[in-house]
């Protein structure tokens, strides 16, 4: 996927928001639903057997979601106080990224960002396979970094957190299917957090 291709759908799928992962369950909480990483919605491990247990909980889900071999777009986002003119940077353990466009947080919503404020998207798109993205999952489950899949071909954007992973589906009826498959992994609150 081209950066032009992943702004292109983007701004075709989710219109009403940008890439930024914590805001999609609340522009789309009629496609959202969410995963717990842990049994009783405990937020981090403490051991490897907890660890085993988030990576093969998001493993099965993005697995479920878009399947093996499925191209998927790795998105993640950095906030900045300056415009940057460069276009690739080794920015992560996780490879090199291609910094696909700025936001200017002021510019776009005053109300809630100071000037001179803005949010660079980065991008790399590879082949989803069970287990390759074990370390990078492990280290948003760590909050050591964010990150999102994006699957244009299944109409899906995954987004693990510290806790948990947010998915986005494109319709109402996917998600309803999606959060009884998944009941035993959801958290017990109402508002589904």
């Amino acid at each position: 996927m081209t950066e032009s291709e992943f702004i292109d759908y983007w701004n075709k799928e989710y219109p009403e928001s940008f890439p930024i992962n914590h805001e999609l369950k609340w522009v789309y909480p009629d496609r959202w639903f969410r995963i717990h990483n842990l049994p009783e919605s405990k937020r981090y491990a403490e051991s490897a057997d907890e660890y085993k247990i988030i990576l093969d909980r998001q493993n099965q889900l993005i697995n479920d979601l878009i399947g093996e071999e499925s191209e998927v777009a790795i998105s993640f986002g950095l906030y900045t106080n300056e415009i940057t003119n460069d276009n690739c940077k080794e920015l992560t353990d996780f490879g090199e990224f291609l910094k696909v466009f700025t936001i200017d947080l002021y510019k776009e919503r005053p109300e809630e960002h100071e000037h001179e404020m803005y949010f660079d998207i980065y991008l790399k798109t590879e082949n989803w396979k069970n287990g390759n993205w074990d370390e990078i999952l492990k280290a948003i489950a760590d909050d050591e970094i964010r990150a999102m899949f994006v699957s244009p071909s299944k109409k899906c954007v995954i987004a693990p957190y510290d806790g948990g992973v947010d998915v986005i589906v494109d319709s109402t009826e996917k998600r309803d299917m999606l959060k009884d498959k998944y009941k035993d992994w959801l958290s017990e609150l109402e508002n589904g957090m």
